[in-house]
């Protein structure tokens, strides 16, 4: 057996990571910021480094790129929504299949949709904004509606369980109605430009999601 030379500790990385983590979560918060504030074109990795006090290349180290910056951004708002395995795995969605009723359901769901609002519709808008200009943006943006259009079919199809409804053709209808009412975009709009409650906001969702969803629900 080889015993190490006494005094000479084993190499301890732990403290390196920890650093490191720390860096890409001031490096995100600034970013997030930054976008929020100026827009994503005008953002740079330089101010970004800046605004977090670390160096350019450490930015450039933790995210490769402005485009993979922007796209961890979204993700770190959206939080367990971007990372389940599908709908069904979410907890949040698993309360809606839950509900007692067809209406209790989109309730549910307004209150899901408020919350996506409040912590991502900002940097969302952001990412939309910039989409045009970016053909990578434009991917990211176009997969976030993909996800958010296969979420607003499970809570379809559970609706219209709930409902005893089975034509596919007024599933489809009700899943792109929420698909449209739960877009991020609503949420600037009502209370980034109109200056709405989150509650007040949240309650419009309903409202609108019983009303215009599923109009023979009055419970």
């Amino acid at each position: 057996m080889i015993v190490p030379p006494a005094g000479r500790r084993r190499y301890d990385s732990s403290g390196r990571r920890a650093q490191a983590l720390a860096n890409r979560e001031r490096i995100l918060r600034a970013a997030t910021r930054l976008f929020r504030e100026h827009g994503y074109a005008v953002t740079s990795i330089a101010q970004v480094a800046e605004e977090a006090g670390v160096s350019t290349p450490t930015v450039f180290a933790a995210f490769k790129s402005k485009v993979n910056l922007l796209k961890e951004a979204v993700g770190d708002a959206l939080g367990d929504d971007a990372e389940a395995g599908g709908p069904g795995d979410q907890p949040v969605l698993r309360r809606v299949h839950e509900a007692p009723s067809a209406a209790e359901a989109l309730r549910r769901y307004a209150e899901v949709i408020a919350d996506a609002g409040r912590r991502a519709g900002p940097i969302y808008a952001v990412a939309h904004a910039a989409a045009d200009a970016d053909p990578q943006i434009a991917a990211l943006v176009a997969d976030l509606d993909r996800q958010r259009l296969t979420g607003a079919g499970y809570v379809a199809t559970a609706v219209a369980a709930k409902r005893g409804d089975a034509d596919l053709s007024r599933v489809g209808h009700l899943r792109d109605t929420i698909w449209t009412l739960s877009s991020p975009l609503l949420h600037g709009l009502l209370v980034g430009q109109r200056g709405w409650t989150v509650e007040a906001y949240r309650e419009w969702i309903a409202t609108a999601l019983v009303a215009l969803a599923v109009p023979s629900v009055r419970q």
